[in-house]
């Protein structure tokens, strides 16, 4: 786990970033219904599971860009990760409360899957919970409701700069699957422009799911 540190001086991004940071504090959410068609095509075919699979796509599409994984070191220096990985929920069958868990990404789709599938039996098993290194994001998932919005508020006194990334229940329309994803993220690091490169990347996995996920 690799951390650079940003010379703000030097940064293109720095009356931006000191403007959302300090003056108009703020986080905002996209939500786009993507297609999943071939998705879940692919997944049946190959007995994979959904949560994983997807897990790894947003994984994947928010590392590719230098912007969803800034955080601040831990002497509160500006700069960004070499790599990201998520901190998902997961329901607890007895309670029905919301546990969370971490899996390491790995760019190997195959390894990335088993190493998440393992950490959720081992937590339905034993209730063995697995907590973040600093480089995380996180990941919700609301199979029971298919929303149009989904926001998050912040209050923490810590600025918190990681994405989230949320997504819903799937509807069959027409001879489409889609389903709403959210991205949130702080304004002080991300513009809607890469929002739209996130969901660029999202999209372009879920249509050639057999080139990524082999």
């Amino acid at each position: 786990m690799k951390f650079t540190t940003i010379d703000l001086n030097e940064w293109e991004r720095k009356d931006c970033f000191l403007h959302f940071i300090s003056v108009a504090k703020c986080t905002y959410s996209l939500t786009v219904n993507v297609d999943i068609t071939r998705l879940i095509s692919f997944i049946k075919e190959n007995n994979y599971r959904l949560y994983p699979s997807f897990t790894w796509i947003i994984t994947k599409a928010l590392n590719n860009h230098q912007e969803f994984k800034m955080s601040f070191d831990q002497d509160n220096n500006l700069g960004y990760y070499d790599e990201i990985s998520p901190y998902y929920s997961v329901l607890n069958g007895k309670t029905k409360n919301m546990d969370s868990l971490y899996t390491s990404y790995d760019s190997e789709f195959k390894q990335f899957y088993k190493n998440m599938t393992e950490d959720m039996e081992r937590y339905e098993t034993y209730n063995s919970k697995s907590f973040p290194a600093k480089n995380f994001f996180i990941v919700s998932c609301l199979p029971w409701l298919n929303y149009t919005s989904f926001n998050v508020t912040n209050q923490g006194e810590q600025q918190f700069l990681s994405p989230m990334v949320t997504w819903g229940k799937y509807v069959k329309q027409g001879d489409k699957i889609l389903m709403p994803l959210t991205l949130q993220v702080h304004h002080a690091v991300a513009d809607g422009y890469h929002c739209s490169l996130f969901y660029h990347d999202v999209e372009e996995i879920l249509q050639n799911p057999e080139a990524y996920l082999k």
